[in-house]
């Protein structure tokens, strides 16, 4: 019996993997897993299991990742007696152990590994608008499934053994998670629930990505040793094409063309119109080209002229 405290969140999302909303249907049918137990929960459907959560959360709103989430595993040599009864039992008196007490919660358990394993989903508000005392958690969860397993007489499994059987339950996971997947946030947030963080590494010259890690529990490795359908280059590829964004299929900006209008040319003037325009300034504006002629603007013209010229001799005549 192992005991996997895994990252806690909202509802939706936690539940939504327990329940087996975001994986491939054809692959994960209701015979694949079954709430074997729940308390404070209002109805059977996703919906009206979150509801009923949110509606326990609403207690204590300041409480932030509500959702507390706790995976179960026992060795495939306790399968035979490990009845849902049976599980039903022994998560309760894990929970009992950790404090988990006077709060809602749902027991899932799930048969797609050949390792019998259950969820608890609980509500870190309990029944009281109160947080659930959750100090220290890791080293209690230990003590408890020690003294389960010593009590019930449950196998005690080798680590290399755990080792091997985590690298199994990744692929799994890992594979289920991918299911039309279209970028890494999503990847990543759809395996939070499942206790596997994802970690893409670079290389340090060019700082490009250069592999993904995948840790579960006291376990990391690379993606390679899992599978190698899990390299960056082929998830990477893979996202996109869910996406419909590879590279190749990505439409090239298109050039605008701006087209200026040409400039308009300026009038050609008439040269007759001009020459007999100057000719007429030259005279003293005797002839008036072009309509509009007025005799009085025309004196007042002159005589502006007139005095200019008479300013210009008294000038010249102090320099002399």
């Amino acid at each position: 019996m192992i005991a996997k405290i895994l990252k806690s969140g909202n509802f939706s999302d936690v539940v939504g993997y327990v329940l087996r909303q975001f994986h491939d249907p054809e692959k994960y049918t209701p015979d694949t897993w079954r709430v074997i137990d729940s308390d404070g929960i209002m109805g059977e459907s996703y919906k009206q299991i979150v509801g009923s959560f949110d509606l326990g959360h609403s207690l204590n709103k300041r409480k932030s990742n509500p959702a507390g989430h706790i995976a179960v595993s026992f060795d495939k040599k306790d399968l035979p007696r490990l009845t849902d009864d049976f599980m039903v039992q022994l998560a309760k008196e894990y929970m009992e152990r950790m404090g988990i007490v006077d709060t809602q919660y749902i027991i899932v358990r799930h048969f797609e590994t050949e390792h019998p394993h259950f969820h608890i989903v609980y509500n870190r508000v309990n029944l009281h608008g109160k947080s659930i005392n959750e100090s220290k958690n890791f080293d209690r969860s230990h003590k408890a499934t020690k003294a389960i397993k010593e009590k019930y007489d449950l196998t005690f499994s080798p680590k290399k053994k755990l080792y091997e059987d985590a690298k199994a339950e990744m692929k799994v996971k890992i594979q289920a998670a991918m299911y039309n997947c279209k970028s890494w946030d999503e990847f990543k947030r759809r395996l939070t629930p499942a206790g596997i963080d994802v970690e893409i590494y670079k290389d340090r010259d060019t700082g490009k990505p250069q592999g993904v890690r995948f840790t579960y529990g006291d376990f990391t490795f690379k993606a390679s040793a899992i599978d190698r359908a899990f390299s960056f280059g082929r998830l990477d590829k893979f996202f996109n094409q869910n996406a419909g964004m590879t590279v190749a299929s990505q439409p090239e900006p298109q050039r605008v063309k701006v087209k200026f209008a040409p400039k308009p040319e300026p009038p050609k003037s008439n040269i007759v119109a001009d020459i007999a325009e100057t000719a007429a300034q030259a005279i003293g504006g005797l002839f008036q080209v072009g309509p509009g002629y007025d005799p009085e603007e025309q004196a007042f013209y002159n005589e502006m002229q007139r005095r200019e010229k008479r300013k210009l001799k008294k000038k010249s005549g102090r320099h002399l």
